[in-house]
């Protein structure tokens, strides 16, 4: 029986290759310099932040394994209107060409207390085959639960990486086509993720812009494959925040970001994952949750442009926020 709590350090992923779950346990530490990494370990990167990671290499998940009492971090849902008057402020900041894309987030809370989180782990896993999904905790920064839909950076340095533009989001069962606004947000993101591969190595594949489904929802979205001639690392460094997390121009959206946002993003959109001397295992940190004493608070949001709609922007990341809530509702 393995016995964690809020006080522990550890990291619980779904392997999608051996479908098994993984077990890292140690001690998170500080990244710096990032090019630093030498044996197999976890990364967890702050939005726009520092880094921090666990070393020594995940093992099987073979025991019966309790997680219980995460350290209470206290954050304010935001409220509707207060949603959509940052929305509506972020839309004039792209009509006077200050910013063209801006993503806004928010937190949903879900009341929720567990005996056992790692059951709502293995819920999550059970209910979403596709996506990378963890349960992580630093004594710190608190417990969180995710599923991303993303990968930022997959591959190695003997052999080609992978990555991908991936934005606009309705549910499946939707019929309506992409609007412009959603395209044009896609294209953002293609633009700025090509730049970026050429700036650091060399584009091998592009494929064509395809419809990805994710959960219930569904995302436009292209690959890329190409090899580098920096470290991987230094490829991150420039690559993230993408315009799909952040904005463009992205330093006036990171600025933007932290003055009209009321919380701090902590993990949310920052990047986690495995990583070790020539190659990553690296994703997006969407569709996630903090877990706090007696709640969840899922933090989402949207990409938002001149030609955005506030009650739609707000009704995307309704939908998202559900991705994350359904595993607490299926236990």
């Amino acid at each position: 029986m393995i016995h964690l709590t809020g006080k522990d350090s550890f990291v619980i992923y779904h392997d999608n290759n051996s479908r098994k779950n993984k077990l890292f346990l140690g001690k998170w530490s500080l990244l710096k310099p990032l090019n630093s990494v030498e044996e197999s370990s976890f990364i967890c990167n702050v939005f726009n932040k520092e880094s921090y990671i666990i070393s020594g290499g995940p093992k099987n998940i073979n025991d019966e394994i309790t997680i219980q009492n995460p350290i209470f971090i206290d954050d304010v849902a935001t409220k509707k209107e207060d949603y959509l008057n940052s929305i509506n402020k972020t839309i004039e900041y792209c009509k006077t060409n200050v910013l063209e894309k801006c993503i806004i987030s928010r937190i949903v809370k879900a009341p929720f207390e567990s005996h056992n989180y790692y059951h709502v782990f293995q819920n999550l896993c059970n209910f979403n085959k596709e996506g990378f999904k963890y349960l992580l905790n630093h004594p710190k920064l608190g417990m969180w639960m995710g599923i991303s839909p993303e990968t930022l950076l997959h591959g190695s340095m003997e052999k080609d990486f992978y990555t991908q533009a991936l934005a606009g989001s309705k549910l499946n069962n939707q019929s309506l086509n992409w609007t412009d606004k959603e395209i044009q947000e896609h294209q953002f993101v293609v633009e700025f993720i090509k730049d970026k591969i050429k700036e650091n190595g060399i584009l091998n594949h592009e494929s064509a812009t395809y419809d990805k489904l994710a959960g219930e929802v569904m995302h436009l979205n292209k690959d890329f494959k190409f090899s580098l001639k920096t470290n991987y690392f230094s490829f991150i460094d420039s690559l993230h925040p993408t315009p799909a997390i952040a904005g463009i121009p992205l330093d006036k959206s990171i600025k933007f970001i932290s003055d009209i946002e009321p919380h701090e993003r902590s993990f949310y959109s920052g990047y986690l994952g495995l990583v070790d001397s020539k190659s990553c295992e690296l994703y997006v940190n969407l569709r996630c949750a903090r877990i706090s004493s007696k709640e969840f608070q899922a933090f989402v949001g949207g990409g938002i442009t001149k030609q955005s709609q506030p009650i739609d922007e707000y009704n995307e990341t309704q939908i998202k926020s559900q991705t994350i809530l359904t595993a607490i509702k299926k236990r």
